[in-house]
């Protein structure tokens, strides 16, 4: 699977400060810092197993539990984090979310995410230490994570996070998508999926890496019809996966 690098225009980072809804989640940080903390041990980090994780300095670097994955709904894990879920579908255009947990002395490694159609937000739960310590990079820049604070960037560009401390860093990350496509969302979300869907299809095959790319855009479409259709069903029937 081929990851084509982004030319937009879009800038690497983003001022909270003209959100006023993420002004409102970071208000209220410590209530979602002591819901995931109480409720997240080292015994279940340990056995999470990542699906479709970006590429990583080693397979234990990072774990993330999710709430949603562009639209497609975790029951039980909205219902295991109610105060959480309430703050973030509070979120105008509010498609993606979960915890996610960066070990000691390790890096998600440089990479692009699923579409350019949403901003990727971070919220400091647990910062073990500022730059150069623990941070993000995104095309030429960097900032470091805070405790309360919601780092805002596009995922669209190249980026790269790293943790080299002794602890752990924990954050909540959730995408919210951008205005201009919020009358398309179902859609927008379809189509990360099916990027997802390609990659975790492709990954280990390499006599597929030779793919022309108008079939690559074919089954690309595919996938993200099935999910169009799916998406609203599963948001709706808790006992679907």
């Amino acid at each position: 699977m081929r990851e084509e690098a982004y030319t937009g225009t879009h800038a690497f980072f983003y001022s909270s400060a003209d959100y006023p809804a993420i002004q409102e989640l970071e208000r209220n940080w410590e209530t979602i810092r002591d819901e995931v903390l109480n409720a997240v041990s080292q015994e279940e980090l340990d056995g999470i197993k990542n699906l479709n994780p970006p590429y990583l300095s080693h397979p234990d670097a990072w774990k993330n539990i999710y709430f949603y994955n562009f639209g497609w709904k975790n029951h039980a894990n909205c219902a295991r984090f109610p105060r959480t879920h309430a703050l973030l579908t509070r979120l105008p255009n509010f498609v993606f979310g979960g915890v996610t947990v960066l070990n000691p002395h390790s890096r998600v490694l440089p990479h692009n995410g699923e579409t350019n159609t949403t901003i990727r937000c971070h919220l400091g739960l647990k910062v073990p230490a500022p730059l150069p310590t623990c941070g993000v990079r995104v095309g030429t820049e960097e900032q470091g994570w805070q405790d309360g604070r919601v780092m805002m960037f596009s995922d669209a560009h190249y980026h790269t996070t790293w943790n080299e401390s002794d602890e752990q860093r924990f954050v909540v990350v959730f995408d919210i998508l951008r205005p201009e496509y919020a009358a398309h969302r179902t859609w927008m979300c379809a189509q990360s999926l099916g990027a997802l869907s390609m990659k975790y299809f492709y990954t280990g095959r390499s006599y597929l890496k030779k793919t022309p790319l108008p079939v690559l855009k074919a089954v690309h479409f595919a996938f993200s019809a099935v999910w169009y259709l799916y998406l609203p069903i599963q948001n709706r029937l808790s006992f679907l996966p």
